[in-house]
């Protein structure tokens, strides 16, 4: 009796030997985005650029990843056509992601694409919020100091 208890826990550690450990606690997903030298590049790779405010968030699975999509009031375009609403995916619980603030006014530098909401360039810079109603504040240091007239003139 004692050998096949014996040989039954070895069969139970050899089997577990080669599964991965399952993650514990939050996890986070880690994603590699393109940087931008300078305001122009970044404008240049958008292919829209939007002042807007961020009415609502709400998790959804798109191909399989959870997103918070926002629903996003557009008041201007400096590039590109939308519709008066949008809506722009990050990746939940992103290292490094700063996620959009429901209620706050953003200028946005997104990639569009026909079957999926928008998404922005990248988290750092990317997303720039709007003090004042038209002064852009970075949201990460490695984000642009630009006004929003500069920004039309591009």
């Amino acid at each position: 009796m004692g050998r096949v208890v014996l040989a039954a826990l070895l069969a139970l550690a050899l089997a577990a030997c080669g599964r991965p450990a399952l993650p514990t606690g939050r996890v986070e997903n880690q994603a590699d985005y393109p940087m931008y030298d300078n305001i122009q590049m970044l404008h240049e790779r958008a292919t829209l650029v939007v002042a807007g405010s961020v009415l609502s968030d709400e998790v959804r699975s798109i191909d399989g990843l959870a997103y918070t999509v926002y629903r996003v009031q557009v008041d201007r375009r400096f590039k590109g056509t939308s519709a008066s609403l949008i809506d722009v995916k990050q990746v939940s619980a992103e290292a490094g992601g700063i996620p959009l603030r429901t209620g706050t006014r953003y200028v946005l530098f997104l990639e569009t694409y026909p079957d999926s909401p928008a998404s922005l360039l990248n988290p750092a810079q990317a997303q720039y919020v709007l003090r004042d109603g038209e002064r852009p504040e970075r949201v990460d240091p490695a984000g642009f100091e630009f006004t929003l007239a500069s920004l039309e003139a591009l």
